[in-house]
């Protein structure tokens, strides 16, 4: 299940990110070396005296994996940033580009973030998305080195550097170039984080990954502008672009707000009242859509569960009615029982067959997903004591379940190891009726108690929903009551658990599905490489057939055309003014 998988998640977290008081050599006791992946680039070093969250990833993947080498690919894919150097849209991964001489180019640099979104987003549900977040920043560097035989043919500033996707998460802070090296500065940004800090107010991790959430899959750097210097460079000659980038995530302090009681309490509110929550429609509309698809699944999961409650209901019925019509046959096989000569009786509870389908809500208000499994306090089933003429008795539906399979199966099983008594020709006779409880105990198997089982099925599915709803009151539309409600006064932060100095950095290697194509055919390259080969060439290559937007060829020497022109126009200029002098003597 997804939910419980979070909250294993959760609690694995918290516990290591106490562990971040402990320095990282006694974590990797075995193995004083820098992690893989560790930063190259200053901005992705882990700065002295702050904790590398690439420890926490590592520590939550070997708690996560069996396999060491299940880790290491793992670790792997959250450490690798995937970078690529492109000419206007072309990766050059099959071949050298080949460019006009005369060409202008744009070079852009790109760079996979959803490994930073999911990485950074992996604390939130350790620490809740209402932990307050200090000291929060993001920058990442990309770098440019053109080849001696390329110039750039403008100024380039933060306002013609163009970076693509960030959706004001991010922003060119910085560019400044020193001989044939660019470097751009982006840096995180969120409007949300200016406001909390105009306003005084803390700014979360909800606020985070929501801005996370925005940026696009890849970040795009482009620098315009740049030629190949005519005096250096000549057709047929290769030259190669090569590129840097790197980033971090770094966080001053993290303060959880885990046990404010006022979430528990608007949450009761919102379950108690669900058209509450109408206020948010307009107003967290996101939120508010995935609520309405949580209710339609907890009802769907909830009917689910009242149909197989039916079932289990029409097969106690069956088999109570088949027990009283053959008496005589099932009594001879309990009779030969050495331990207990009866059925359970009275053990159905009828409420326990009972959900409220029409209003899925009663469901969690009032505890009722008790009914399939129990907790609050009792056993999902007491099997009675005969001797003191007290019943057997289901608690929920997996008790009901279980004890009418043990009813169903019992005079099967006498049939086949207890009925020492029984004659063989009688047992033929009996064989029928055995039959029917055989076919009745598989039907009874099927409803489920078991991780295969349809019981577990539709308990966990209705648990996701349930505690899917539970999420979004809590981190949605309490929060934000008490974000932006006079009355509540913010979040409170009593008594939290509090981190510092959290930071991961990342250098970026070339991707593979990008590879210049020169690194590609050289087997003695370094694949990691981030860079682009060019070809310059003379002329435009035409492609056969294709229609141009001449109207006719041109031949012949064309450079004293403007002169031919000029020419004319002068002697035409000339003729006019002659043929109005002449007009004038005639008259």
């Amino acid at each position: 299940m997804k939910n419980l998988a979070r909250y294993v998640l959760s609690i694995t977290l918290s516990v290591i990110l106490v562990f971040s008081a402990i320095p990282s050599v006694v974590v990797h006791a075995d193995n004083n070396q820098a992690l893989q992946g560790a930063g190259k680039h200053p901005i992705s070093k882990t700065p002295e005296g702050w904790y590398d969250l690439r420890e926490v990833l590592l520590m939550f993947l070997e708690n996560s994996f069996k396999n060491k080498e299940e880790v290491k690919a793992e670790y792997e894919k959250l450490t690798r940033l995937d970078g690529d150097i492109l000419l206007g849209t072309d990766t050059q991964h099959k071949e050298i580009k080949s460019v006009n001489i005369n060409d202008t180019m744009n070079f852009t640099g790109t760079l996979k973030v959803d490994v930073i979104k999911k990485a950074v987003g992996m604390i939130t549900p350790g620490v809740g998305a209402y932990a307050k977040l200090e000291g929060v920043s993001s920058r990442f560097v990309a770098e440019f080195v053109i080849p001696d035989g390329m110039i750039y043919s403008k100024i380039l500033t933060k306002d013609n550097v163009k970076l693509k996707n960030a959706k004001d998460i991010f922003e060119v802070t910085d560019v400044k170039v020193e001989g044939q090296k660019v470097t751009v500065m982006m840096e995180f940004v969120d409007p949300a984080l200016k406001k909390a800090n105009k306003e005084n107010k803390p700014y979360i991790v909800r606020d985070l990954n929501n801005a996370l959430n925005k940026v696009g899959g890849q970040l795009e750097i482009t620098i315009p502008g740049i030629k190949f210097d005519k005096t250096k460079v000549k057709a047929g000659d290769v030259l190669t672009v090569k590129g840097a980038l790197s980033g971090n995530y770094k966080m001053k302090r993290l303060v959880t707000a885990h046990y404010d009681p006022r979430m528990k309490t608007l949450r009761n509110e919102y379950l108690k009242d669900p058209s509450k929550v109408e206020k948010f429609k307009d107003v967290m509309p996101a939120e508010y859509q995935e609520y309405q698809n949580q209710v339609k699944n907890l009802t769907k999961a909830v009917g689910d569960i009242q149909k197989l409650a039916d079932e289990v209901k029409a097969l106690r019925d069956e088999f109570n009615k088949f027990v009283a019509d053959n008496r005589e046959v099932i009594d001879r096989y309990l009779n030969n029982d050495p331990y207990d000569k009866t059925l359970y009786e009275n053990y159905s509870d009828e409420k326990n067959f009972k959900f409220p389908t029409d209003e899925p809500f009663k469901m969690m208000t009032e505890r009722l997903y008790n009914r399939y499994y129990q907790h609050d306090g009792h056993s999902d089933m007491d099997y009675g004591n005969k001797a003191a003429n007290r019943p057997a008795k289901a608690y929920s539906l997996y008790g009901e379940i279980n004890l009418l399979g043990n009813n169903i199966a019992k005079v099967p099983k006498l049939y086949k190891y207890w009925s020492r008594n029984i004659s063989d020709e009688q047992k033929t006779k009996d064989k029928p009726v055995i039959d029917k409880l055989e076919e009745m105990s598989k039907r009874a198997s099927e409803f489920g108690t078991t991780d295969k089982g349809r019981l577990y099925e539709l308990g966990s599915r209705e648990f996701e929903t349930r505690d899917a709803i539970v999420d979004i009151y809590i981190d949605g539309f309490a929060l934000q009551e008490l974000l932006t409600n006079p009355q509540y006064g913010g979040i409170k932060y009593e008594n939290a658990s509090d981190y510092s100095k959290i930071f991961i950095g990342w250098d970026a290697v070339q991707s593979e599905a990008g590879r210049d194509s020169v690194l590609e055919n050289d087997a003695n390259a370094d694949k990691k490489a981030i860079q682009l080969t060019v070809k310059v060439t003379e002329d435009k290559t035409k492609t056969p057939g294709k229609i141009t937007n001449k109207k006719s060829p041109r031949t012949g020497d064309e450079t004293n055309l403007t002169l031919y022109a000029a020419g004319i126009l002068v002697a035409l200029g000339g003729a006019i003014a002659l043929t109005s002098i002449k007009r004038r003597k005639t008259r």
